[in-house]
């Protein structure tokens, strides 16, 4: 009896182990995929966007205009620490699934003020907890590409908002979950400060 209950226990546990692998692995498939889709269609918005700049030799760049929740709004990159992911208008749930949110409410890229940026620290901004003062940071957009330098880091509360707050200037915050390897919901959040290199 005993030994039938063990064997019918391990049979459970090996299914379930095996539909999480499945679960995982049609995640990964579907994140990758979106990353795919989104950067060509990115590449494209890109190609067009120059052409029309190079027909109408506009005298500036009007930088990009508020989108809906979930389109894609550009890509962020670290070159230094092997970070890219696709950057989404919102920070719900469904768009930090795929890439990284833009926290509605905060400048967009290329506008003055603080743009807000936040994903998951166990997907997209893992990365992050290898980044360091003067580390480059590009933001690519239909409107262009935006360059920032990381000037520090700080730990905060969850209802410290402050790190949101309206800017003079152009600068860019990241936001993420900490710590980096907190099994469950992190107490904390780590940030990254960046100002826009002109």
């Amino acid at each position: 009896m005993m030994s039938s209950l063990k064997n019918a226990l391990g049979r459970v546990l090996i299914l379930a182990g095996a539909l999480a692998l499945l679960c995982w692995g049609y995640l990964s498939l579907q994140q990758l995929w979106f990353e795919k889709t989104a950067s060509y269609l990115l590449e494209q918005r890109l190609l067009s966007s120059s052409r029309f700049m190079g027909r109408h030799k506009a005298k500036h760049n009007p930088g990009i205009v508020a989108t809906r929740p979930g389109e894609i709004l550009g890509r962020i990159e670290i070159p230094r620490i092997h970070l890219s992911a696709m950057i989404l208008e919102g920070a719900d749930s469904n768009s930090l699934r795929f890439g990284a949110g833009h926290v509605q409410g905060t400048a967009l890229p290329g506008a003055k003020g603080n743009v807000a940026i936040a994903a998951h620290r166990d997907t997209f901004f893992r990365p992050l907890r290898e980044v360091r003062p003067n580390d480059t940071i590009l933001l690519t957009t239909v409107a262009g590409v935006y360059r920032y330098r990381v000037e520090g880091t700080e730990i905060v509360d969850p209802t410290d908002v402050q790190v949101l707050k309206r800017t003079r200037d152009s600068q860019l915050t990241l936001v993420t979950c900490y710590p980096f390897y907190y099994v469950g919901s992190a107490p904390k959040r780590f940030i990254v400060h960046t100002r826009l290199q002109v």
